[in-house]
């Protein structure tokens, strides 16, 4: 790689250990971050001589020479994110704390997998209730697995428990704790959670639980997966992508890397002459088969109390479970290609009809109008009437509730219309369902519902409505139509005629536009141009 094409890469930091066998530590982050198009910086913090089944010896890196590497990297552009990974003891876990607290405002993001023994189960670190805790205040995002998890929160404990986890409610209590003393976020991977039918990696904050969801692997011999995913993790954030996204990137990464190396493996062993490496993870690239993703689940909490009557584990475990087994929803009666305006009023829809417009939505928008649910009732009772016996698919924006009572042809609810709707109603009313995603993450938690459509966006800059997101751009939207599969899909946002062609040749379904009708000199007339500027008409 040219010196140009390395410096234009995101950077990562890794500070971690040296493995001799090549299987984790920061030789493990550097692959995966080469892998995905990340150059890595290390910062040496111990020294091991071991394998897969055996560690022979560790030896810790004096602070001095962790603080002069931290001046070596310091004295270019600071990283867009920092990986850190095995910490030997209390006085490296001060000299990186430290280092932390000086970087300028805003500090990269700082991720944290706390190896605390090898994968032989020899120990390799040794820190304080202080120092774990003064790391905690500093990082972002710390990913223990169960057994991690259980040896950091038994810590800061003050009762004579049993320092093990072996239910859901236990992790929760545990990455609670973890919060409680400063942690913004912890990602708990399930690999070791067997009383788990799959292997749920959950992500916590103060207010707010995700569930990532694999089928269970029971025999792998994989080494390095938490450096590899924590490492994941950061090359995603570096290269733009929220938290949520990089946690299901990056499990759907790992996922990837365990199906490579098992088939290597397999074909080794039919190989006598190949020698078999099967501890050591293969390459696998940016993911994109939809078949490595995770089932996404968000679960909203108030503040957690310990034994607050939150649900049990069986009743999480059958709200994941059950999502994955959803009735689809109606499919589209209209399957061709098209524009598919966004309205606020039924007058709207009465000028765009003599187009042949297939598909429109209703979006009424009460926080910019003074509508009342009176007004909001007729107004959706006056569209359906419009589009009775017409060819057009009209969906109502949020207000299911009236829209099975007006009989409308489907329903498009935002991802936080998702937590108070009542799906089930909308189904057995057998109205088709549309949703709004805005990444990997939604788009993950959505496909589970089987709905009518997958909403994706925002792909441009928009004026119509804040947005939770950035823009997504048409490479990701051309992976997110890939992702979505045989489930029909709709851009929106800022796409305007000079976008119409460059978004249709993503293989989207439909294109949404707001302004670019309702802003017209002649709807109708816009209406038509656009679709032929897409490719949708003659």
């Amino acid at each position: 790689m040219s010196q140009e094409k390395q410096a234009s890469l995101p950077t990562i930091w890794c500070v971690g250990g040296t493995d001799s066998s090549g299987g984790a530590g920061v030789t493990r982050d550097l692959a995966t971050l080469a892998d995905l198009g990340v150059h890595g910086c290390a910062i040496v913090t111990l020294v091991s001589a071991q394998s897969h089944s055996a560690m022979i010896s560790s030896k810790a890196m004096h602070p001095s020479l962790i603080n002069e590497q931290w001046q070596v990297l310091a004295a270019e552009p600071l990283p867009c994110c920092i990986k850190i990974g095995a910490i030997a003891n209390d006085a490296q876990a001060n000299t990186l704390s430290t280092r932390i607290e000086m970087l300028s405002v805003p500090r990269p993001f700082i991720v944290w997998d706390p190896v605390l023994f090898s994968s032989s189960k020899s120990p390799l670190s040794n820190l304080s209730k202080n120092a774990i805790k003064q790391l905690l205040c500093v990082v972002d995002l710390v990913t223990p697995n169960t057994h991690e998890l259980a040896s950091l929160a038994g810590i800061f404990l003050d009762s004579e428990i049993k320092r093990e986890i072996n239910s859901n409610r236990d992790v929760r209590h545990a990455a609670h704790t973890l919060i409680d003393n400063g942690a913004k976020g912890v990602l708990v991977k399930g690999g070791h959670a067997l009383w788990q039918p799959d292997a749920i990696d959950l992500y916590f904050t103060k207010s707010e639980e995700t569930a990532f969801s694999q089928p269970r692997v029971h025999h792998s011999e994989l080494r390095g997966t938490g450096c590899m995913q924590a490492s994941a993790i950061a090359a995603f954030v570096a290269q733009g992508y929220s938290i949520h996204d990089a946690l299901t990137l990056a499990n759907a990464y790992v996922k990837n890397v365990r199906d490579i190396s098992s088939s290597s493996c397999t074909q080794s062993l039919s190989t006598p002459t190949r020698q078999n490496v099967p501890h050591v993870p293969k390459l696998a690239g940016f993911p994109v088969n939809r078949d490595i993703f995770p089932t996404v689940s968000f679960i909203k909490h108030g503040p957690f109390t310990p034994g607050d009557g939150c649900e049990t584990d069986r009743d999480v475990f059958d709200k994941h479970q059950h999502e994955r087994h959803n009735k689809p929803f109606l499919p589209l009666s209209q399957t061709k290609r098209g524009i598919y305006p966004l309205v606020d009023s039924a007058d709207w829809i009465e000028t765009l009809l003599p187009t042949g417009v297939e598909t429109i939505q209703l979006r009424i928008k009460e926080e910019v109008s003074p509508w009342d649910q009176k007004r909001i009732s007729k107004e959706i009772e006056r569209a359906v009437a419009l589009t009775k016996g017409t060819s057009c698919q009209l969906f109502i924006n949020d207000h299911w509730q009236l829209a099975i009572e007006h009989g409308a042809y489907g329903v498009h609810l935002g991802q936080e219309d998702l937590f108070t709707a009542d799906i089930d109603a909308i189904r057995k009313a057998g109205l088709r369902l549309g949703v709004s995603t805005h990444g990997y993450a939604e788009i993950q938690r959505v496909k589970s519902l089987a709905p009518s459509y997958i909403a994706l966006g925002h792909i441009f800059a928009t004026t119509t409505k804040d947005m939770p997101s950035q823009p997504q751009g048409i490479d990701r939207l051309e992976r997110y139509v890939e992702l979505c599969g045989d489930i029909p899909t709709v851009a929106i946002g800022g796409i305007n005629k000079d976008r119409c062609k460059t978004v249709a040749d993503t293989g989207v379904t439909h294109i949404a536009v707001v302004t670019a009708i309702t802003e017209a000199h002649c709807p109708a007339t816009a209406y038509y141009h656009l679709g032929k500027e897409a490719g949708f008409a003659e």
